[in-house]
């Protein structure tokens, strides 16, 4: 593990800080779905769409984190970890900010709140991944 985390730092603070992420998300979405699920904008109209609200939301975000932590921490590959979580955010990111426009959305306070957050949230993945890139290709060279 020692050797996995000091071959790459950057992928691994940005992998641990994605897996930190999608954990928590995981965790308020399966235990609240109604009161997180509001503050999303998304309400269940029945106990089946809380159930809903717990796996898409709650089991999805955990899957991810898991197959990121897995990736990273058991294979070895944090790399690989930061340009899959890079691949998801920045895919979320301009998929809201797109249909913030197409859907009128941006007077919504959940938006107010997601477009800022995963905007910066996919500038520092991408310092990583700058940081990554260099490393890995400095050991290339080395």
């Amino acid at each position: 593990m020692k050797e996995i985390i000091a071959a790459n730092i950057a992928s691994t603070v940005a992998t641990i800080g994605l897996c930190i992420y999608f954990f928590c998300t995981a965790i308020v979405f399966v235990c609240k779905p109604e009161k997180y699920g509001k503050q999303y904008s998304v309400q269940p109209v029945d106990n089946a769409g809380k159930t809903e609200i717990r796996v898409y939301y709650g089991g999805i975000s955990f899957a991810l984190g898991l197959f990121l932590a897995v990736l990273a921490f058991v294979f070895g590959h944090p790399f690989y970890s930061l340009v899959g979580g890079l691949i998801f955010a920045n895919t979320v990111f301009f998929t809201r900010l797109t249909f913030t426009f197409v859907d009128k959305a941006w007077g919504c306070p959940y938006t107010k709140l997601a477009i800022p957050a995963e905007g910066a949230f996919i500038v520092v993945l991408w310092i990583c991944f700058a940081v990554a890139v260099a490393v890995e290709n400095a050991l290339t060279v080395g």
